[in-house]
């Protein structure tokens, strides 16, 4: 049974909720997932970070990383914005990735982020930022389908 299996399984037993937020832990063949939840309905629901870890990546070259955010910057054409790599830290060995272009309207700047991680993590998350304030986290809203094909994409990036 995979993760995304897993996750599927959660989300069919879980009833609807809208917050306090449910954490869902799950571990298959090495890889681990970890999905906060803020709510869910039944066609949709609002994560607050969405994270798939394996030791597979555990010292990891950059070069490897690059190879998977670019994989993944391919992949993850059907979230609200594209998202490319936007910084490598060769000392922390971390590729960051970012919407591009983010959303942008009055109130500030909204977009995705997914972190590639040597130390064997890949996390999606969606933040925002009002102009003169610092960044938040902010519960991306998708469907139960898109949040299924997240889990499995990211899954299927860190083997």
């Amino acid at each position: 049974m995979t993760l995304k299996d897993q996750l599927q399984g959660q989300l069919t037993s879980l009833g609807s909720f809208a917050g306090p937020t449910q954490t869902l832990d799950f571990a298959e063949g090495g890889f681990t997932l970890r999905c906060e939840l803020a709510s869910l309905d039944r066609l949709g629901c609002e994560f607050v970070c969405l994270s798939i870890g394996t030791p597979k990546l555990a010292g990891a070259a950059t070069d490897r990383l690059q190879k998977i955010a670019s994989e993944l910057s391919a992949k993850l054409t059907y979230l609200l914005e594209p998202i490319s790599p936007v910084e490598v830290d060769r000392q922390q060995c971390v590729v960051q990735m970012r919407s591009s272009p983010p959303q942008k309207n009055d109130d500030g700047t909204t977009y995705y982020e997914l972190l590639v991680k040597a130390g064997g993590e890949l996390s999606l998350c969606r933040f925002t930022k009002a102009t003169g304030n610092v960044r938040q986290i902010v519960p991306a809203q998708v469907t139960r389908e898109v949040l299924l094909r997240l889990a499995g994409d990211l899954e299927a990036a860190a083997k």
